[in-house]
């Protein structure tokens, strides 16, 4: 189970099974040596994990951009679940998620086109 913020998230095997087995190889250091907690992205402070934010620098020093993979993830979402269950989940306003819900919308246009015309379109 990994845990954002205070959310609880259970992750699809091998994922879940390969970051549990990275964060135990992790060596702890400095006060993380005396913490209870094994934290994937450690802090700079006992007992806290790293900022979203800091992260974040971190993933841009490697030339790895967050807001595409923040845009999939949030428009694959929006495709699979309701406004009234998305926003909770993300702690997102219900009308923001309707906003995604819409940018997640499938264009049906050419396949009633195709359809109006007799066409079979193929996947």
């Amino acid at each position: 189970m990994l845990v954002l913020d205070r959310t609880p998230i259970r992750l699809p095997e091998p994922l879940a099974r390969l970051l549990a087995e990275l964060a135990h190889q992790l060596p702890p250091s400095g006060w993380a040596a005396n913490s209870p907690r094994r934290w994937l992205f450690p802090g700079t402070r006992p007992s806290r994990h790293v900022s979203g934010t800091v992260l974040a620098r971190r993933l841009a020093v490697h030339h790895i951009p967050i807001r595409p993979a923040r845009t999939t993830a949030l428009v694959q979402l929006a495709q699979d679940l309701p406004s009234a269950v998305l926003a909770p989940m993300l702690g997102l306003h219900v009308m923001t998620a309707q906003q995604w819900r819409r940018r997640a919308a499938n264009d049906w246009s050419a396949y009633l086109e195709a359809r109006r015309s007799g066409e079979h379109p193929t996947d």
